[in-house]
């Protein structure tokens, strides 16, 4: 064997080539493509320096540990290629650094074995890049493009069998929601700019989280929805009619409802309150004119915040509602509630609730055309504990010493009589 220090120089200078080269790379060359293909696809100018990818080079291989200082954030290398055993791309999760462009019409494909996507808090415009024929990789899990500029309409991600989590808020999509995902646990697609109907969605039988707020939604609020949902926010929308109360009691899980700003209307049934679950509801900015009373009085409730503010209710305050045991925000004002302040609201702004019984930390009734004396348990000790609001009323007496009296002179008698016949 020839060993003059010629050839061993030789051989020397080839072993460190080939330690250089990725010929001999750790990455499977389709997901090193893919890498190069999205990096292409983004502005270069958006790229800061000190950003995930500003420290992406391509003369080393991307999933090869000892060059982490080549590749420093970005994306993750957990797969293997059955095949040949070299790793692949698994997610891909960049830093958010004003990146902009678009993605590319392949992106899907070119990741086969992606289980996360996450390019939020960016500035990646143009359409989201529907599936091919095949569908998702196989292996997604979730995607993230939240507070981008992405527009156009959302496409069909079906069909998956594993796709979990969509969060497309914040951007700038159109057109109407599409129809669901087998197995999607969360949906977010709050400020876009969607219409139409929210179609049926009963195929989503895991889908706990839904917000769909501060769109152009309208239509009518669903007749059925996913059994397992558990939060459901539908705010600023255009959703009209009522709210069936079979839908409320087929949701045996929810605990936060919100359908404020919107024009809802009629009755808020009485499956509302006795929901075994619900914590929050929030119907505020509607039209609603009437609530139903409870069969077992409000004593059931599970409700610890309550907001029916700026509706159209009126008659006298709902006694109930005083009885729920774990209320402890409550929020009537700007409404056409008319008679006296109940006994059982007062007690619990003042800070008493007895066994069981939550005392109120905020009561905001100004605004409607109560009338009469103000509680004298509200009146004692210089006030009451809760944050309580009573201006704009039509109180016989309601001292400016009070906070809770201040914000608003209270309304002029004979608007009050219009609204009150209990007023002489």
């Amino acid at each position: 064997m020839d060993t003059s220090p010629t050839t061993t120089a030789l051989l020397l200078l080839l072993l460190t080539l080939s330690l250089a080269s990725p010929i001999f790379s750790l990455t499977l060359p389709a997901d090193v493509s893919a890498l190069k293909a999205f990096n292409l696809a983004v502005e270069p100018s958006s790229i800061p320096a000190g950003s995930c990818l500003s420290s992406w080079d391509f003369t080393r291989d991307p999933c090869d540990s000892a060059f982490t200082d080549r590749f420093t954030c970005g994306f993750r290398c957990d797969g293997r290629d059955p095949a040949s055993g070299l790793a692949r791309v698994t997610e891909l999760a960049l830093d958010p650094a004003g990146y902009s462009g678009q993605l590319p019409l392949s992106f899907w494909s070119s990741f086969p074995s992606l289980e996360s996507l996450d390019l939020s808090d960016n500035q990646f415009s143009g359409p989201i890049p529907p599936p091919p024929p095949s569908g998702l990789p196989s292996t997604l899990r979730r995607i993230a493009l939240s507070r981008n500029y992405f527009s156009g309409e959302i496409p069909s991600l079906t069909p998956s069998s594993s796709l979990e989590e969509l969060y497309l808020d914040s951007n700038f999509l159109t057109g109407s929601i599409p129809h669901g995902i087998a197995r999607l646990k969360r949906l977010e697609l709050q400020r876009n700019n969607l219409s139409g109907e929210i179609p049926d969605l009963r195929s989503l039988s895991s889908l706990y989280f839904l917000d769909a707020s501060d769109n152009q939604l309208g239509g009518r609020f669903p007749d059925v929805l996913p059994q397992s949902l558990v939060e459901l926010s539908l705010r600023n929308n255009k959703l009209e009619g009522w709210i069936p109360s079979s839908a409320i009691s087929a949701l045996p899980w929810l605990q936060v409802l919100d359908l404020s700003n919107n024009a809802l209307s009629g009755t808020v049934p009485a499956a509302i309150f006795q929901h075994p679950s619900l914590e929050q509801l929030v119907l505020a900015n509607n039209e609603f004119e009437s609530l139903e009373e409870p069969s077992d009085g409000g004593v059931g409730s599970r409700l610890i915040a309550l907001d029916l503010g700026h509706n159209q209710l009126g008659g006298m305050l709902p006694a109930f509602i005083g009885m729920m045991p774990r209320l402890r925000a409550v929020t009537l004002e700007k409404n056409r509630f008319t008679g006296m302040i109940p006994a059982g609201y007062a007690v619990r702004a003042a800070g008493m609730g007895g066994a069981g019984v939550e005392p109120f930390a905020r009561l905001m009734l100004a605004g409607n055309y109560l009338c009469g004396p103000v509680p004298s348990l509200m009146l004692g000790g210089g006030g009451v504990p809760a944050a309580v609001s009573l201006g704009d009323n039509c109180l016989f007496r309601c001292p400016m010493e009070f906070d809770f009296c201040r914000g608003a002179q209270q309304k002029p008698p004979a608007t009050c009589r219009d609204f009150n016949p209990l007023i002489p």
